[in-house]
């Protein structure tokens, strides 16, 4: 942190008699939140004026590499069977975050049987969070 750098946890939550993507690989994957667009006389206009939180997030590395998460984590049959189960994490360093300004950061657990798009709820499978390095 003290470098601006900060490292981050993306951390998945215990899903009981969860089948991890039926047998596919699992990943996270972190971007710069895009802002949602409204048509104006055929043109995207930005709601919140945010498109350029991707080129303000930077580059960042995962561990593990890529963001994968091993199926071994799966299924989870509870605290009974697995005593003592550790939820599967991603950590994300992110390397040159633009200083002094706010970044909007989303990352989301890619898998086969997760869906992240569902805008009934609009935080499953994924996390939101602002990220800002004060330097002076």
């Amino acid at each position: 942190y003290s470098t601006g750098q900060p490292c981050v946890f993306i951390k998945m939550n215990r899903v009981i008699n969860f089948y991890a993507g039926a047998n596919q690989s699992m990943n996270v994957t972190c971007v710069g939140k895009r802002p949602q667009h409204y048509r104006d006389k055929g043109r995207l206009i930005p709601k919140d004026g945010r498109d350029e939180d991707a080129e303000n997030l930077g580059h960042f590395v995962m561990f593990p590499a890529n963001g994968s998460i091993d199926l071994m984590y799966f299924p989870y049959y509870g605290k009974k069977f697995h005593v003592n189960y550790t939820q599967p994490l991603v950590a994300v360093k992110f390397l040159n975050v633009t200083p002094n300004v706010e970044v909007n950061v989303e990352c989301r657990i890619n898998a086969a049987n997760i869906a992240t798009d569902d805008e009934r709820d609009k935080f499953a499978g994924r996390v939101a969070f602002k990220l800002r390095i004060n330097k002076t």
